[in-house]
């Protein structure tokens, strides 16, 4: 029988053709045509079963990275519209353009219990103790964090 292929003569570590063996009979090929296989597929690359999985997940990953080119450009517009939104804010504007702020009036008890959201009762209790404890915790319930002090029957807020 004449060939063109070279003859090659070698000696296999065991473990290796164990492997081999394994692979004739996962393939159904003889030892010659399995060495051939393997190395021809080391030398012209990746196998045919490869590319068929290169391009199966290609095709599968295709619509994610879609998704994640509009989710760049969906993200490209917040981020410009951020920048110009910070840009409009940090124009600097005088803070109160119709004359002085707002000057809160003394208020009586009732009226400032209703400020804080606590019953008359609960703000003369808290009253009655130390007036820079008070001023904290009328702070605290203040919806402008604004403190109060005691003057007489009113309350009137501090100028802090």
């Amino acid at each position: 029988m004449a060939t063109n292929n070279i003859r090659v003569v070698g000696y296999l570590p065991p473990s290796y053709h164990e492997k081999l063996r394994e692979y004739m009979q996962s393939q159904s090929l003889t030892e010659s045509a399995a060495i051939v296989a393997i190395v021809k597929q080391f030398f012209d690359g990746k196998s045919g079963s490869e590319r068929v999985a290169i391009e199966e997940l290609n095709e599968a990953t295709a619509p994610l990275k879609a998704q994640i080119a509009l989710l760049e450009r969906r993200l490209a517009v917040l981020e410009e519209a951020f920048v110009s939104r910070k840009q409009f804010k940090s124009t600097k504007r005088a803070p109160y353009q119709y004359g002085s702020p707002p000057v809160l009036p003394p208020q009586d008890i009732t009226q400032l219990a209703r400020r804080l959201g606590v019953s008359a009762a609960t703000l003369e209790s808290a009253a009655q103790k130390d007036e820079t404890e008070f001023r904290e915790w009328s702070r605290r319930r203040d919806p402008a964090q604004r403190s109060w002090e005691r003057r007489g029957e009113l309350f009137h807020p501090n100028s802090e």
